[in-house]
C-alpha cells in the first residue's frame, strides 16, 4: 500500500510540474524568466528543458553565447575602463585601448541578444509542449487477485 502511495503521490508530482508555464518578461536588452514568481538562469532553465530534445539544445546554445558574450564584455569592459581611469588621474590614457574595448563591448551586444532569443525559443517550446494535451495514452488499473494475493495492475 505504502508502495501504491508513493506511485501515485510521484504520479502527481510530475503532472503537476509539467503543467506550469515559464513566464518571460522583455526587460532592457533581453527577458527576464520566471516559474512560480522565483527568478530562473540559464543553468536552472536547462534542468526544465529535459522533457524536449530540441528545447535542451536551445538552451545550450543559449548558454554557450551567453558565456561567450560575457566573457567579451568584461574584456571590451576593461579596455575601455582603463583608459578613464589613466585620464583620472588627469595623464593621457591609451584611447586606442578604449577603441578596441569599444570594438569588443560591439561585438559582445549582438551576440547577447542571439543567447536571449534562443533562451526564449526554448521557453516558448516547452511551454508548448507543456500546455499540449497529453498523449492519448490509454491507463488502466486493475485490482487483481490471484494465489499470491490482491495487487493492482497498472497496464497502458
Amino acid at each position: 500500500m505504502k508502495a501504491l502511495s508513493l506511485l501515485l503521490l510521484l504520479f502527481l508530482s510530475i503532472t503537476s510540474l509539467s503543467a506550469q508555464q515559464i513566464e518571460s518578461e522583455k526587460v532592457f536588452l533581453g527577458y527576464k524568466f520566471t516559474l512560480n514568481n522565483q527568478r530562473l538562469d540559464l543553468k536552472a532553465m536547462k534542468k526544465l528543458m529535459i522533457a524536449d530534445k530540441e528545447a535542451t539544445r536551445l538552451i545550450k546554445k543559449a548558454r554557450k553565447n551567453n558565456t561567450i558574450s560575457t566573457i567579451l564584455g568584461s574584456i571590451g569592459g576593461s579596455f575601455v575602463g582603463i583608459p578613464i581611469g589613466i585620464a583620472a588621474s588627469n595623464q593621457d590614457g591609451p584611447w586606442v585601448l578604449a577603441g578596441v574595448g569599444a570594438a569588443f563591448i560591439g561585438v559582445a551586444i549582438p551576440i547577447s541578444i542571439r543567447s536571449n532569443n534562443q533562451a526564449l525559443e526554448a521557453i516558448e517550446r516547452i511551454n508548448r509542449v507543456n500546455s499540449s494535451p497529453p498523449n492519448p495514452l490509454q491507463v488502466t488499473f486493475n485490482f487483481i487477485g490471484n494465489q499470491n494475493g490482491v495487487g493492482l495492475a497498472l497496464s497502458f
